[in-house]
């Protein structure tokens, strides 16, 4: 084995670690709400698009600021956590793309409604190395199920509004 192989091996396993790390901190800003470390895993011109599924239509988000935003209206109504399942990863020098199932287990929450799930799909995501490192420069997420509970607390009397007087 000469050395180049074995440097070109070794900066192959680094980029690999390097992009399943940027997947954990895409993860972990995501479902603590840190909008702007979210949106700092992506290009400075980055995209994040859902595909339509169900009554959802597509959306698709491109930028820092817009990226940031979006995690923030988000965030206010909705909170979960990202179950990822490990990339297929393909790496081709300073480029690499993966496909990404996912769960993601959230709850959603308004004045008169709290509705629980559970989302199953993936993600096709391109990646870039930038001067920063390995960043995400489109992800498109594809719902392809959905389980859902809801519950409304106004049809929820309290005991004591259930006594014969």
């Amino acid at each position: 084995m000469n050395a180049h192989t074995l440097e070109s091996r070794l900066r192959t396993i680094e980029d690999r670690l390097a992009i399943l790390d940027i997947e954990a901190d895409y993860a972990h800003a995501w479902d603590l709400g840190t909008a702007r470390q979210w949106a700092e895993v992506f290009t400075e011109d980055g995209v994040f698009e859902m595909l339509s599924a169900g009554n959802l239509p597509a959306t698709r988000i491109a930028g820092h600021a817009a990226l940031e935003a979006f995690c923030d209206q988000i965030r206010e109504q909705w909170s979960g956590l990202h179950y990822m399942h490990p990339p297929r990863l393909r790496i081709a020098g300073d480029t690499a793309e993966s496909v990404i199932f996912f769960e993601f287990r959230h709850v959603m929450r308004t004045d008169a409604h709290l509705r629980q799930g559970v989302t199953a799909g993936y993600y096709r995501t391109a990646y870039v190395r930038t001067g920063a490192g390995w960043r995400i420069r489109e992800r498109i997420e594809q719902a392809i199920g959905e389980a859902l509970s809801h519950f409304y607390p106004g049809d929820l009397a309290p005991p004591s509004a259930c006594r014969h007087g």
